[in-house]
């Protein structure tokens, strides 16, 4: 059963174009384009979402001046999506709309590019119909990096100035706000600084430093920090994640301690976290085409369990397969976008799953640790996608393949009342279906189908256990490869489509 009901992706182009897509799970899990429009002159450098208010309100008072209609919260939809340009140029756009542009604002010539943006409260994902959870605070502010070092914090509700912060040295590369709202995090283009602000004052508030890059000419050099993201843990507290070069670090608020710090083979872009039953996880996307999964562990192994989800592209260029952005969504599920322009929406757990199962591998002298194995590896082999590192569910391509710059993604979270009142909705169809004209065509196809689900010990069939052994490894072997076949299909007919 998905884990949501609608998913929203919109991605900016190199070429001012923004571009978005829904998915519903209802709708077999297809994306349907639902706008695609120029936007800006020159690339798109930054886009992100709103968090909507959960009260009616004026759009004048939320959008940039010039739109006046009023709006009604709405869980099936995210939040206004603002843009900002290598034309100096900001602008919101409302989904309710198909993303008509609802107000620009012209940034001062002396801050530079706009390359960076994150609003505060940050989006948060939205539980469908739970009644028992307190609606999510609309975002107020928002903040805006600069190439020439500024971060601005405008005023959402008439996109007036209220700071003026000096930013980093060399240019603001990338923008996190605190789940709470309160704080914001920025790391620098060139300046290896990682600031955290306090948003209610205006001001700085703590300052760290990253490794260095190299030493030319006796100065030293930083690599741009590439993302920041955030996570609120089961228990209640933080941790956030930043990337630079191909070095990604996992950072714990309260001890300031490093969950995961480790170099990855090739240049990290993006970083997301993956919150799931088995614990916190890490994915990246990395420049050579690739897409590792790492465990978040406060342990003092050296050891880390980490699996590779997609494998690099063979060659010393990945070309077009570069994985540029990536998003979590809910449960494992991310959606990423390659230089190619295909917006995939993905499920990650397998992956989560086959590293699990690595690290607990039973040791040979084990005979009951391999018993039990051999249950697990039963329970296993029942299902194909347990076997499958990464599930496409779907992949769609803007246009001929337009480089993609940036993505947002937003969905709203499906109750488990929902899923279950659709399990009995669809049994209730299947019921249906049998009382209607072609009963007895239907109920033979089912007396097929209980003949081929009857159990081994109904059909008299015997197998020794050495042979069942070598079974169940071939499987083992045939199922790794067709998902592999699978994988290829799905990223082939992305890229048609």
């Amino acid at each position: 059963m998905s884990p949501f009901s609608k998913v929203v992706v919109a991605v900016g182009t190199y070429d001012g174009v923004l571009a978005g897509w829904e998915l519903n799970a209802n709708e077999k899990k297809k994306f349907k384009i639902a706008f695609a429009t120029p936007v800006h002159e020159g690339s798109v450098r930054s886009i992100v979402m709103a968090q909507r208010h959960t009260e009616q309100h004026s759009s004048s008072k939320d959008e940039i001046p010039s739109s006046g209609d009023t709006t009604s919260f709405d869980q099936q939809q995210p939040g206004s999506l603002l843009s900002c340009g290598y034309d100096e140029v900001l602008r919101t756009h409302d989904f309710t709309k198909r993303l008509n542009s609802s107000g620009e604002v012209r940034t001062p010539a002396e801050f530079g590019t706009p390359v960076c943006s994150a609003f505060a409260p940050p989006m948060c994902l939205i539980h469908d119909n739970k009644s028992d959870e307190s609606p999510p605070q609309g975002s107020t502010h928002c903040l805006v990096g600069f190439t020439e070092g500024k971060l601005v914090i405008y005023k959402k509700r008439d996109w007036s100035v209220q700071h003026v912060l000096a930013g980093h040295e060399g240019g603001v590369a990338c923008i996190a706000v605190h789940p709470s709202g309160k704080m914001a995090l920025t790391g620098g283009e060139s300046d290896g600084k990682l600031k955290l602000w306090d948003l209610t004052k205006g001001r700085l508030s703590f300052v760290s430093k990253i490794k260095p890059a190299q030493a030319k000419g006796g100065k030293t050099q930083y690599e741009a920090v590439a993302n920041i993201v955030w996570i609120t843990t089961d228990n209640g507290e933080h941790a956030y994640a930043f990337c630079y070069g191909n070095h990604i670090t996992v950072r714990d608020v309260a001890g300031g301690t490093d969950l995961l710090d480790v170099d990855l083979p090739s240049k990290v872009n993006q970083v997301c976290f993956l919150k799931v039953d088995e614990g916190l996880f890490v994915a990246a996307a990395c420049n050579d085409g690739s897409l590792p999964v790492l465990a978040v562990e406060n342990t003092d192994s050296e050891e880390r369990r980490a699996i590779m989800a997609i494998e690099p592209v063979d060659g010393p260029v990945a070309g077009e397969e570069r994985f540029k952005c990536i998003q979590s969504l809910v449960e494992g599920h991310v959606v990423t976008a390659n230089s190619a322009g295909v917006v995939s929406l993905m499920d990650l757990r397998g992956a989560i799953r086959m590293m699990m199962a690595d690290r607990e591998e039973p040791s040979d002298d084990d005979d009951d640790a391999k018993e039990k194995g051999a249950e697990t590896q039963d329970s296993d082999e029942e299902s194909a996608e347990e076997d499958l590192a990464v599930d496409i569910i779907d992949a769609v391509q803007l246009g001929t393949g337009a480089r993609v710059t940036v993505l947002a993604a937003w969905c709203c979270v499906q109750s488990e009342t929902n899923q279950s009142d659709e399990s009995s909705d669809s049994d209730n169809e299947e019921d249906i279906s049998v009382e209607a004209p072609k009963e007895n065509k239907l109920s033979k196809d089912e007396e097929n189908a209980k003949k081929r689900s009857r159990p081994l010990e109904d059909r008299k069939v015997t197998i020794d256990d050495d042979a069942l052994q070598r079974a169940r490894a071939l499987v083992k072997s045939a199922k790794k490869i067709q998902s592999r076949k699978v994988l290829k299909k799905k990223q082939k007919r992305g890229k048609s489509s």
